[in-house]
């Protein structure tokens, strides 16, 4: 067994003195029994103190250890917290999305309900407008676009500017495009007709429609002309304007409504159809024409016909 530092010292110091003169030997055993007395009680305290130290360094480490697991519990609070979150997160932008969805949806239907569904449908022996059909709203086209022959032309106004910009459009290129028929009543399709059938019998079918299936009728159908040609007539088809419309007419949303070829009459090079941009493009970037396609793949760009 060790013995303490301060104990050893005082042992030491009782042999020197023990080995000293005999007459000092009492007072000198007094003193170093004081003195070891002394040095137990410095020692004492010191483990007491030591103890004290160890006792508070392992309630340290207890605590360490306690406030250890509080942070991992804490740290694991936090990622469920956290995963919890996520997972509202998540959902709310799947709600966000579902709400997002069906405002487009109401705001589509509403863009829709405010749109004549009959503005793309096919006419020309296919569907029939009715002697009550008549256009929302019809705008009047200025006298500097229309044919002198013609009479006051009017156009679907919803769909006015896209005509506009077309024929601005073509006073820039400076050719000489003219209207020469816009929208015309079942009334006057009817008289129309009658008039082709007189002087052309039954061959007036082949160019002119019957009343209700005419898609002059919509006021979104225009026959072009030019100030020389003056008439309706295939000679349309080798002017400047003509190769001009083939060429840009989509641009503005018009289509060729009867080509070479066609099964409803004879080739109109001088008969253009508005049908929206979207449309129009498609149109001609597929390098084809609108009774070509299906009435439900038509009915799909109704919503954006005006756009």
């Amino acid at each position: 067994m060790s013995t303490h530092p301060l104990l050893e010292k005082a042992l030491i110091g009782s042999v020197v003195i023990l080995s000293g003169a005999s007459g000092y030997l009492t007072y000198l055993h007094v003193t170093n029994t004081d003195r070891i007395t002394m040095l137990l009680h410095e020692r004492n305290i010191f483990l007491q103190q030591s103890s004290s130290t160890t006792k508070a360094f392992t309630e340290a480490q207890n605590l360490i250890s306690e406030q250890r697991a509080e942070l991992e519990n804490i740290k694991e609070e936090l990622e469920n917290l956290a995963d919890d979150y996520r997972d509202e997160k998540d959902k709310n932008e799947a709600f966000e999305d579902q709400i997002r969805d069906l405002a487009g949806t109401v705001g589509v239907l509403d863009k829709l309900a405010q749109i004549d569904e009959e503005i793309l449908q096919k006419y020309s022996r296919v569907s029939f407008l009715n002697e009550n059909y008549i256009p929302r709203k019809l705008k009047e086209i200025p006298n500097r676009y229309v044919h002198p022959s013609a009479d006051d032309e009017y156009f679907l106004a919803d769909a006015y500017d896209h005509l506009e910009d077309l024929l601005r459009a073509a006073e820039r290129a400076d050719l000489d495009m003219k209207v020469l028929s816009a929208y015309r009543s079942f009334e006057y399709q009817t008289e129309l007709k009658g008039r082709y059938l007189v002087s052309y019998g039954e061959g007036a079918n082949a160019f002119s429609a019957d009343q209700g299936f005419s898609e002059h009728q919509l006021g979104t159908s225009l026959d072009f002309t030019t100030s020389d040609t003056g008439t309706l007539t295939e000679a349309f088809a080798t002017t400047p304007e003509y190769e001009w419309l083939i060429e840009n007419a989509h641009k503005y949303g018009f289509t060729l409504s009867y080509p070479e070829g066609n099964q409803f009459y004879l080739f109109e090079p001088w008969h253009w159809r508005f049908v929206g941009r979207d449309l129009a493009g498609d149109l001609k970037r597929a390098d084809a024409h609108f009774y070509d396609w299906e009435q439900r793949k038509i009915d799909e760009y109704l919503v954006s016909v005006f756009d």
